[in-house]
């Protein structure tokens, strides 16, 4: 079955290649122009709504769970692809979200793991970040993903930003959008579509735009010094997509949030920073947009406010074609706004060479995770050793006791598996973020058992499960000497002034978890600058 839909894409991809990509929005009618700029949402599992949608014409696709296989993704990449060519359609954007950290989808596509944005800030390494994500444009494309939702060019200036946090490269502008520029250059050196997100910015947000809007209180001079850098500079190296936000930014515009709002779009991306490529919309389904209008609206609403593609989500694709046609013919939405943006689609296809049958790729695992493991050992930051602890000495016993959710416990081997290579007497035990009451003897009694304590404490964004905190500090009062790892973000370190040393990781790959045991074990040497600032 993978053979027949390759072999129907290559075949039709060929025939068509000469002419879709030169039709012109004239001869196209308003419904199959609106449809090329919607981007759909779709899980492995239930893919037919999205290959339906393929047949009449839509724009692209965006792969969420996956079946942890890169061969299934692949066939399934194929089969959406075929279906587009062999009803005479364009090709599709296949899109993902791809940034390492607190985004999973990935992982479940069978793509090798990133390290979280904040570990390449950490590491401040241009030259192998840009290499890593050159090797992870290869990596999607292996798997029929032409499209990157990344980098993310957010300033994490909120240390409570509920949603961004490890997601970012850090604080500080200059050093983000010298690294983002890193990753544009080795996405499209790989091939892919890179989409650097969240214009004009998440960073200093306080809610979570997936909830509900939040609003960013910041006047344009500071806007533009601190958040607006990284844009900039992606803008400069010819980035080919920009994806919005969900914000209002009363400085910008009192009304509308960025994703609707033409002042934001239009006047200040496009006008006044110059930005001619694709316009994309955060997806249209998240709180902060349906609390005010339904998705097919809220995709009208930003094709007029100046955004070419709309990705939707889990919403009716059907129902958005007929609503961005109707608000055409009504003259709500100008006949020429709908034209710039489908040109500018079929010009970005083109340009990404989606028209041109697909490539074999070479195998090139070991490359990427080589690159994947100096970035992570580069990053693993010292924040203090008061007693000089490492190297932990190797006659005492030590228990490595961590606290993270049950997806990352393969992964929390890798260090309990790097101290035992070094020859130390370890004890492992793995807590998930919630403790229950009931497991705190046995985490006691683990403490109890050893001589020195390895803690790792898991933190998503701003909020710490506040069980695992209580357990973390009986830990660190239990009177033993210890170690306590930031293992996803560094931000929960502000909560234990009294541990004597402490490690920042900034996301739990399994390279990142390898490189933690060697700087126990006096391996490695710890380099990594804490790329933002903790209270």
């Amino acid at each position: 079955m993978k053979i027949r839909f390759l072999w129907v894409y290559v075949l039709l991809g060929g025939l068509l290649a000469g002419r879709l990509p030169c039709r012109l929005a004239a001869e196209a009618t308003l419904e199959e122009k609106a449809a090329q700029l919607l981007i759909v949402s779709a899980d492995s599992a239930d893919i037919s709504s999205a290959a339906a949608a393929a047949l009449a014409g839509l724009g692209g696709v965006q792969l969420q769970w996956g079946s942890y296989s890169l061969e299934d993704t692949l066939q399934l990449t194929e089969k959406l692809q075929a279906a587009a060519a062999g009803a005479g359609q364009p090709p599709l954007f296949i899109a993902v979200d791809y940034e390492g950290g607190s985004v999973y989808v990935p992982t479940t596509l069978g793509l090798l793991e990133l390290p979280t944005n904040m570990m390449l800030g950490a590491a401040d390494d241009e030259n192998n970040t840009a290499t890593l994500f050159y090797l992870a444009g290869r990596e999607l494309k292996r798997a029929g993903i032409n499209m990157a939702f990344g980098p993310v060019l957010d300033i994490n200036t909120n240390p409570r930003n509920p949603i961004i946090g490890i997601r970012s490269l850090g604080s500080d502008p200059a050093d983000a959008a010298r690294l983002g520029g890193a990753i544009i250059n080795g996405l499209k050196a790989g091939g892919v579509i890179a989409v650097g997100k969240h214009f004009p910015g998440h960073g200093a947000a306080a809610e979570d735009s997936h909830k509900t809007l939040p609003e960013i209180l910041l006047s344009t001079t500071e806007l533009s010094a601190t958040h607006l850098a990284p844009f900039r500079r992606a803008i400069e190296l010819e980035i080919p997509a920009i994806m919005t936000v969900h914000i209002l930014f009363p400085a910008l515009d009192r009304k509308n949030p960025a994703t609707l709002s033409a002042a934001v779009l239009t006047g200040l991306l496009k006008e006044d920073l110059g930005f001619g490529g694709l316009v994309i919309t955060d997806s249209l389904d998240m709180g902060a947009i349906t609390r005010r209008l339904s998705i097919h609206k809220a995709a009208a609403a930003s094709l007029k406010a100046g955004a070419d593609v709309l990705l939707i989500g889990k919403g009716d694709f059907g129902r958005a074609v007929k609503e961005i046609a109707a608000q055409v013919r009504k003259g709500n939405i100008p006949v020429g706004r709908l034209d710039q943006a489908y040109n500018k689609v079929l010009a970005a296809k083109r340009a990404a060479g989606l028209y041109s049958p697909p490539r074999e790729q070479s195998s090139f695992d070991k490359a990427y995770l080589d690159i994947t493991k100096t970035l992570s050992a580069k990053a693993v930051t010292l924040l203090r050793d008061r007693g000089g602890l490492l190297p932990l000495p190797k006659e005492k016993k030590v228990a490595v006791i961590i606290f993270a959710p049950q997806r990352f416990a393969q992964n929390a081997i890798d260090l309990y598996r790097g101290l035992l290579k070094a020859d130390y007497d370890a004890s492992y035990y793995f807590f998930e973020i919630g403790v229950k009451e009931r497991e705190l003897p046995a985490i006691m009694q683990a403490a109890e058992e050893a001589d020195i304590l390895v803690v790792g404490s898991f933190q998503w964004a701003a909020a710490q499960n506040r069980t695992q905190r209580e357990a973390i500090r009986r830990l660190l009062d239990a009177g033993k000497p210890a170690v306590l790892l930031s293992l996803m973000n560094p931000y929960d370190l502000e909560g234990y002034p009294e541990a004597p040393c402490a490690l920042a990781l900034y996301g739990m790959t399994a390279p990142s978890m390898q490189a933690a045991a060697r700087v126990l074990a006096g391996q490695l040497v710890p380099q990594g600058r804490l790329p933002v600032r903790i209270p």
